[in-house]
């Protein structure tokens, strides 16, 4: 039995003009671009760009874009992201492993849960889409995602619907 010749190269992804790569990655949010990036070299290579990396910046935390444009000009954008999002996972955890100290003896006293909500506030530059990440997750318990809402409400003015 004769094996058939490999499919011609038309029509593969990789052949795409990077223009056009770039805008769909650019229509993505940050766990799209990261499982696009995994796809293939080329898609790597699109959802690499600086561009791609600074609008997530700027969109997640348009407070600090301006100082981080000065970092993004030895790091790239990318590792500029990567760093601020660390930098939030490790304050917003400090906040989370207080709150489950305090949850050990069994309850949590409405001046710890308002200490939590206000340490929370005194983090620079957290959004919505950090307290998405961090508190709103089934791997905490209701106390945490109440937090999370409660700080989403007071501090981000997310507004209360039905």
């Amino acid at each position: 039995m004769e094996l058939s010749p490999a499919p011609a190269s038309v029509g593969r992804w990789a052949d795409l003009p990077e223009d056009i790569a770039l805008t769909v990655a650019s229509r993505l949010q940050e766990a799209d671009v990261c499982a696009l990036g995994g796809c293939s070299r080329s898609w790597r290579t699109a959802c690499d760009t600086d561009c791609i990396w600074e609008r997530l910046f700027r969109c997640r935390w348009p407070a600090a874009a301006a100082e981080a444009a000065v970092a993004s000009r030895v790091q790239g954008w990318k590792a500029v992201y990567i760093n601020q999002h660390r930098r939030m996972a490790i304050a917003i955890s400090n906040v989370v492993e207080f709150v489950e100290r305090c949850l050990n003896s069994g309850s949590l006293e409405s001046e710890y849960y308002l200490k939590a909500i206000a340490d929370l506030a005194l983090i620079a530059d957290i959004g919505f889409l950090d307290v998405q990440f961090f508190l709103f997750s089934r791997n905490h318990g209701a106390i945490i995602n109440l937090i999370g809402l409660h700080y989403s409400i007071a501090s981000l003015h997310v507004p209360v619907t039905d």
